[in-house]
């Protein structure tokens, strides 16, 4: 009697787990941060850094060598494979680690960590 009753509940359990994969395999992927799509181009790029200032769109100038790194979609711009452009200004860009670059209160940019930049790895 105890063995029908675990091999009623193991082909239960099989035809419940076969369905719910089934299921969730039919879903659209998540529309997030984390979405495989590069974001449009007309109008910018949203530039990644760890830090609460939000950074102005990079021009379309600078849409090359993209890719993603982490789960945020960034620009290097012959920079490097460990490196981000990052863009304040039309006379302020340059090269930083990933997520490490930021506009100082004078519009210039800045490589660092602690305490303008909140390092969240």
């Amino acid at each position: 009697m105890k063995s029908l009753i675990s091999s009623l509940l193991a082909a239960a359990a099989v035809v419940c787990a076969l369905t719910l994969g089934a299921a969730a395999a039919d879903r659209p992927p998540p529309a997030g941060p984390y979405s495989p799509a590069p974001p449009p181009e007309e109008a910018g790029v949203v530039q990644f850094t760890y830090s609460w200032q939000a950074l102005p769109l990079l021009p379309k100038r600078f849409q090359n060598h993209c890719g993603f790194w982490r789960g945020n979609f960034i620009c290097a711009d012959h920079c490097g494979p460990t490196y981000q452009l990052y863009y304040c200004s039309p006379v302020a860009f340059g090269c930083c680690h990933n997520g490490q670059g930021y506009c100082g209160g004078d519009g210039g940019l800045r490589c660092g960590t602690w305490p303008f930049v909140f390092p969240f790895l």
